[in-house]
């Protein structure tokens, strides 16, 4: 809960209490005053939203019980006295337990030097059609959100969502406030900055990660966040167009399609994402070299980098396949598709995976469904997959105990019930502490060439939590050794 919901609460029940105590009623008027003035201020500058309804509907009824003179209200209606402060006592409280069960979550601060900014852009790729839009020939059209290094500004703080690309359940989200300031002018020291791509998970939005893309930005980063357009769970374009995700998870349904089908479904999708981030790429390119550019001269697309969730983290990995801009790629607790060794050795990668409470035993096959089998089927594909990619060339995988797949998002901080349906999972504040190190130390490590001394071989991670396992590519002569041994793990 924010400071002035909070205060605004306390004033209210405060003066409930003071319209049923006799000796303390005259507080009551004092009390709808201060409730009103902070009612102004939570409405101006925090923006109210639908968790605050009863609340102000609450300060609405004691402001009118109030305007009737005393005399009238002791001659007409001596019985409504207390009936009105339970009404106002009842309306805060449930405006007290709606914020418990949907917060007005709060974004940890980056922990980079620069202040953050982010702008909202709209492109459109004519040298591709939409197959899923209604009319035949549209050309794809995508929204890119940018977190990048900006100087000090007073521009307003961005929302977390537009209220356009919410639903009324999320649509508080529009008056959520991020750590980021709108159309802040980038920095003008420390440049050019290294661009990197995020992709959201399947049927996610390019919000999702904003505990991680801020704090990549503080660190020097401009990180384009991509809505994949018919895929995000809902995206605004030009002239007020609303495309919310049309297919949803039945194409994936591992209980209606078998593992071909979903992999096919899968790796087309895929292209179409790893052609939208080569299309972004290209377009921040252009940017960089035109001097009526806000980016002219401020982007470094030569050394960039990729990194996504979920899905959206096999589209990550997948551009080393195609762009040799993409030094290096980050894949969050996802599968990958399409041709993990077209990717030559000095792309290295990292993978990020979420291991359950306990861990858990394998299931009996011979009690194991259809789409057990299927799941089954899709983790050791993967698995191989993965591994073979990197011993062949080279990177990370590091496996973070007591997490869920959507601890790797912002999840954690929209629900608050997660510490007693999920009692046994790491903080939230932990997970994104532990992300946050690992992806920016990568970054670090293979785009700026840096050692960090969370990935030195041969430390001990400072996360217990955390085992890491680093692979040195095959190619390398020294590193024939160890590519005969087991990965070298830190603990």
């Amino acid at each position: 809960m924010r400071l002035f919901e909070v205060i605004l609460i306390a004033t209210l029940i405060a003066a409930a209490a003071a319209q049923m105590t006799k000796s303390a009623a005259s507080w009551s008027r004092t009390f709808a005053v201060l409730g009103v003035l902070v009612a102004i201020w939570h409405v101006l500058h925090e923006g109210t939203h639908w968790q605050m309804f009863p609340a102000l509907a609450g300060l609405v009824l004691l402001v009118a019980w109030l305007l009737i003179p005393a005399s009238r209200r002791a001659s007409r209606y001596p019985s409504m006295r207390n009936p009105v402060a339970i009404a106002v006592a009842l309306l805060s409280v449930t405006t007290f337990g709606l914020l418990l069960i949907v917060p007005m979550f709060t974004l940890p601060k980056p922990t980079g030097p620069y202040p953050v900014g982010t702008r909202i852009i709209y492109l459109k790729d004519s040298s591709r059609t939409e197959d899923k839009a209604e009319k035949p020939g549209t050309a794809r059209e995508l929204v890119v959100q940018l977190w990048y290094p900006a100087d000090p500004s007073n521009n307003h703080l961005a929302a977390y969502e537009r209220k356009s690309e919410t639903i009324p359940l999320t649509s508080y989200r529009s008056v959520l406030w991020t750590n980021s300031r709108e159309d802040a002018p980038v920095a003008a020291q420390g440049g050019p900055f290294p661009v990197l791509l995020f992709n959201h998970g399947w049927a996610g939005r390019r919000t999702q990660d904003t505990f991680l893309t801020e704090d990549l930005a503080s660190h020097g980063y401009v990180v384009a966040s991509i809505d994949h357009t018919y895929n995000s769970s809902r995206v605004e374009l030009p002239g007020d167009r609303i495309v919310d995700d049309i297919d949803g998870s039945d194409p994936i349904d591992t209980n209606l399609h078998s593992v071909g089908e979903i992999t096919e479904t899968w790796n087309k999708e895929l292209n179409k994402w790893v052609a939208d981030e080569v299309f972004i790429l290209n377009t921040l390119q252009s940017d960089n070299l035109d001097q009526k550019s806000p980016w002219y001269g401020r982007l470094d697309t030569q050394r960039a980098g990729a990194l996504g969730h979920s899905f959206g983290g096999a589209a990550a990995v997948q551009m080393c396949s195609v762009d040799a801009r993409i030094q290096s790629a980050v894949n969050m607790d996802g599968w990958t598709f399409g041709d993990l060794r077209q990717r030559p050795a000095n792309q290295p990668t990292m993978f990020l995976y979420g291991v359950a409470a306990g861990g858990s035993l394998p299931p009996d096959p011979g009690t194991m469904g259809a789409a057990a089998h299927a799941e089954a089927e899709l983790n050791a594909t993967d698995r191989n997959e993965v591994d073979t990619s990197l011993r062949q060339f080279g990177g990370y995988k590091v496996s973070i105990s007591n997490t869920a797949h959507m601890d790797f998002t912002d999840h954690p901080l929209v629900s608050p019930w997660r510490r007693w349906t999920q009692p046994d999972h790491i903080s939230p504040a932990r997970i994104e502490t532990i992300v946050r190190a690992y992806v920016l130390a990568f970054f670090d490590q293979t785009i700026r060439e840096t050692k960090p001394p969370l990935l030195e071989s041969g430390t001990s991670s400072p996360f217990r939590e955390v085992k890491i396992e680093h692979w040195s590519p095959e190619s390398k002569a020294a590193s024939v050794e160890t590519a005969l041994k087991p990965p070298h793990l830190l603990q």
